[in-house]
C-alpha cells in the first residue's frame, strides 16, 4: 500500500534490473521503473522538466533529481550535479503525487531510479546495440 509519507524510491525497490526503456519524448527514455511510478503517480510533468529544464551551467552528463514534500501538496525539486552543485530549484504543487519524495537520476538521455544504476552500467557497457528500446504504446499495454 502506498504511504505518502513514504520515498517512491523505497516503495519501488523491487526495480533494480532495468531490462527495457521506454522512449518518453524528444529521445529521452524511462527505465521500466521510472515509468511505472509516472504512471501511477501522474507525474508526467516531472520527467519533463527533467528532460527539458534548462540549466544555467549547460548540458549535464549526470544529473540527480530530487522532488521532496515541503507541505501539503509543496514540493521543492532541486537538480544537483556530480559535485554537488545545485542546477535547478524550485517549488511546485502537486494533487497527484502521492509519496514524500523521489530521486530520479538523469544519466545523458536516459532516466532511472538510483537502485537501477548498477544494472543499467552493465547494460549500457555490454551490449547497447542489442538492448531492447520499446515505444510508450507497446508499454502501456503491456503494463495495464
Amino acid at each position: 500500500m502506498k504511504n505518502y509519507m513514504q520515498s517512491a524510491n523505497d516503495y519501488y525497490r523491487h526495480f533494480i534490473q532495468p531490462r527495457d526503456f521506454i522512449e518518453f519524448q524528444s529521445g529521452f527514455f524511462l527505465s521500466e521503473g521510472i515509468f511505472r511510478i509516472s504512471g501511477e503517480t501522474q507525474c508526467q510533468w516531472l520527467l519533463q522538466i527533467i528532460c527539458f529544464q534548462q540549466k544555467e551551467s549547460g548540458v549535464q552528463l549526470v544529473e540527480f533529481w530530487k522532488l521532496k514534500r515541503k507541505e501539503g501538496l509543496e514540493y521543492q525539486l532541486q537538480c544537483k550535479d556530480s559535485s554537488g552543485t545545485v542546477l535547478f530549484e524550485n517549488t511546485f504543487i502537486s494533487p497527484d503525487f502521492l509519496f514524500n519524495e523521489i530521486t530520479i537520476w538523469k544519466i545523458g538521455s536516459y532516466l532511472i531510479l538510483p537502485a537501477e544504476y548498477n544494472e543499467f552500467v552493465k547494460l549500457i557497457k555490454n551490449d547497447t546495440a542489442n538492448h531492447t528500446f520499446k515505444s510508450m504504446d507497446d508499454i502501456k499495454t503491456k503494463l495495464n
